[in-house]
């Protein structure tokens, strides 16, 4: 029995002190925690993203260039405004991406800028308007994508 009360003891001095050690933080409540959550992707769909539209030229540059020494499509230098998709100091580089586009269907085209770069015209317009379309509409394949103008001058 001795050994009993002994026990007995030792519990509630284990549980007094358990007891008495509480936190001094702050407890706080959070709303609705009783509410089970709902997955809400399927209740409301999610918006469709905007479509690009660009009101002003962004990307246009001015540069004096020339037909790569293989090019035969002098056509493209009657139009003003290229849409550029590629731009290589190496040009094999700027070869294979031409390559490629064109098995895809593309008359793509490569010029040389008064620097030396490889620039892979996609396609040529007369109007502004119209290289901007097309640059849009290449822009989740060609992020980079802008437009060329020959420059004028010396």
């Amino acid at each position: 029995m001795k050994k009993n009360i002994q026990i007995l003891a030792i519990l509630v001095i284990f549980g007094l002190g358990a007891s008495s050690c509480k936190s001094k933080q702050k407890v706080v409540t959070i709303p609705n925690a009783h509410v089970e959550a709902t997955n809400q992707a399927t209740e409301t769909p999610a918006p469709k993203p905007a479509p690009v539209v660009v009101s002003q030229p962004e990307e246009v540059r001015d540069e004096k260039f020339s037909l790569d020494s293989e090019e035969k499509n002098t056509k493209i230098l009657d139009q003003k405004y290229h849409v550029v998709v590629g731009s290589f100091k190496n040009r094999d580089n700027a070869k294979g991406l031409q390559q490629t586009l064109n098995t895809e269907g593309n008359s793509a085209v490569i010029v040389v800028n008064e620097h030396g770069m490889f620039r892979i015209l996609l396609s040529s317009y007369g109007t502004y308007k119209d290289a901007r379309t097309k640059v849009n509409q290449v822009l989740n394949r060609f992020p980079d994508a802008w437009i060329l103008v020959q420059k004028e001058g010396n």
